[in-house]
């Protein structure tokens, strides 16, 4: 696994990178001392598999160096390390995109737990932001961690809402170093917009699945934990067959009626961990994480084959029987989303060459 870290002060950088070399898991740690070398080292080195970068960063202001980082990468993991506990400061980064705020004065156990967190796909928050001044210590584990979920999943949601309509948090006196009562205020003010820009960003409007730009994070979240913890995914495009004679007979509300109930069989075929996405028109698109075997692959598709299959009802009484062509590609993380796709794709090309209503699978490349 490839590290970068981000700080001006090197003793800091090469005390952290001791603490990293002694887990097994990081194998590969690159050094920069202000945003241009940092902005450098990512264009050297694509595989980063995350980003620890320092909030004040001598002249450079570390939120700046994210959002530039964000911008090349949007799915790589940032976790901002900083010394400082205002909650204003951690909504902040939160909002811009980060993944975990890591104060520098945690044990290190703490620092490589909250890495594997963040490595896992989740978001780190400080502990103590968590517990609210009148626990008196007492709160249980279970509390514990339902407060943590809660609290990332409220920093998820102004994430979103920060980069959608690109809002500055504002002032609050009365939060008293409380992350909670911080992120809770916000999306009470919000919470209108915050389904809103949810259903905006990141769904397809007529399906309610992933779209485009979610499927994206996803794929490369995927082919990150499928490099990161030698495990194989795969991803896999399908098309309705013969879509466009269905709304050119049947009209354009019996289409939606079809493109609806597919998403749906889509869903229900596979795990909550998987992704489910349309692309555009009749073309949908899979990300199956922990794939086993290429012949485990291959009876889920077979199955997945025969759920589409099944007559969908529409309106008026109409009903139609669809089929549809699946291309698929196996990844060890080894290769770019881009070369994925093209592989998946090269996949559904052959099937619709060869009569469509088929499926095909791309081994590992290499394999």
């Amino acid at each position: 696994m490839k590290v970068l870290l981000v700080d001006d002060h090197g003793l800091f950088r090469h005390g952290l990178e001791m603490l990293l070399s002694s887990n097994n898991q990081f194998q590969h740690i690159l050094h920069a001392a202000t945003g241009q070398e940092a902005l450098a080292m990512q264009e050297q080195h694509s595989d980063i598999d995350l980003v620890l970068l320092d909030y004040n960063l001598g002249a450079d202001h570390g939120l700046d160096v994210l959002l530039k980082l964000k911008q090349r990468d949007p799915a790589l993991p940032i976790a901002i390390v900083s010394g400082r506990d205002d909650p204003q400061v951690i909504l902040s980064a939160l909002g811009s995109g980060a993944s975990g705020f890591i104060q520098k004065n945690l044990e290190p156990d703490e620092i490589i737990a909250a890495i594997n967190l963040i490595l896992d796909g989740g978001i780190y928050v400080p502990g103590n932001m968590l517990e609210g001044a009148s626990d008196n210590g007492a709160t249980s584990r279970q509390q514990h961690l339902s407060r943590q979920k809660q609290l990332q999943h409220l920093a998820e949601i102004a994430r979103r809402v920060i980069r959608e309509k690109n809002l500055d948090v504002r002032e609050q006196s009365d939060i008293e170093n409380e992350m909670t009562s911080a992120l809770n205020r916000l999306v009470t003010e919000l919470q209108q917009d915050r389904t809103r820009l949810e259903v905006l960003a990141f769904q397809d409007d007529l399906t309610g699945v992933a779209n485009r730009r979610l499927f994206l994070e996803r794929l490369e979240q995927a082919l990150r934990n499928s490099r990161r913890n030698k495990t194989h995914m795969a991803l896999v495009y399908l098309d309705l067959d013969y879509f466009k004679q269905i709304n050119d007979s049947l009209g354009h509300q019996a289409g939606d009626v079809l493109l609806k109930e597919t998403a749906q069989r889509l869903l229900r075929s596979v795990r909550e961990v998987d992704t489910v996405a349309r692309l555009g028109g009749d073309e949908f698109t899979l990300v199956l994480v922990d794939i086993q075997s290429e012949e485990g692959l291959r009876s889920q598709l077979t199955r997945l084959r025969a759920t589409l299959k099944k007559p969908v009802a529409l309106e008026d009484g109409q009903e139609c029987t669809p089929s549809a062509s699946i291309g698929a590609a196996i990844s060890d993380g080894a290769e770019s989303a881009a070369e994925l796709m093209k592989r998946a794709d090269e996949s559904l090309y052959e099937v619709k060459a060869s009569g469509r209503d088929n499926f095909v699978v791309a081994p590992l490349r290499g394999g």
